[in-house]
């Protein structure tokens, strides 16, 4: 399926996304908006249902890292993206991130598609991590796998929390 394809490249957009992903704690993402303001970097993130453009893939000169947003509450595992074929196919190397997003992890992603260059960030669920691990190593591209120290990614939400 062919889903639209956003390009946020003015640093006035670029602030009010690190703004925003600020305000909404999502440290991560504001390390990855601030290397792509730096540019450094520039990201790609597919919505669940959509195939990723070879254009989008092959038009960067920067190193790209391209986040699969795995996380969610409905998370998968690689079968259900369309995008990881074309992706899996790009990649150089990848992280799978089945913890809690902070910054140094996030900065850790960031120096690694600096050196890939072609860098896949998998955000996902610990139920969901091995999955995604098989699916790289049965590509052979090298990847790192962080999971948490103490219990489950994400933590389920409580149901006080949605009264």
């Amino acid at each position: 399926m062919s889903a639209p394809v956003f390009q946020i490249g003015k640093p006035a957009e670029i602030d009010r996304l690190i703004a925003a992903y600020s305000d909404f704690g999502l440290i991560g993402r504001v390390e990855l908006m601030r290397a792509v303001r730096g540019g450094l970097i520039g990201v790609i993130e597919p919505p669940r249902e959509a195939v990723v453009p070879l254009r989008v893939l092959e038009q960067s000169t920067r190193p790209q890292i391209a986040i699969i947003g795995d996380d969610d509450y409905c998370s998968t595992g690689p079968t259900d993206w369309p995008a990881t074929r074309r992706l899996f196919r790009w990649a150089k190397g990848a992280m799978i991130h089945a913890t809690g997003a902070d910054a140094p992890t996030y900065k850790m992603a960031i120096g690694m598609a600096l050196s890939y260059r072609q860098f896949l960030l998998i955000e996902t669920d610990t139920a969901h991590m091995q999955k995604w691990g098989e699916a790289l190593l049965a590509r052979k591209i090298p990847f790192v796998c962080l999971k948490p120290t103490d219990g489950v990614h994400p933590r389920p939400i409580e149901r006080e929390a949605m009264q």
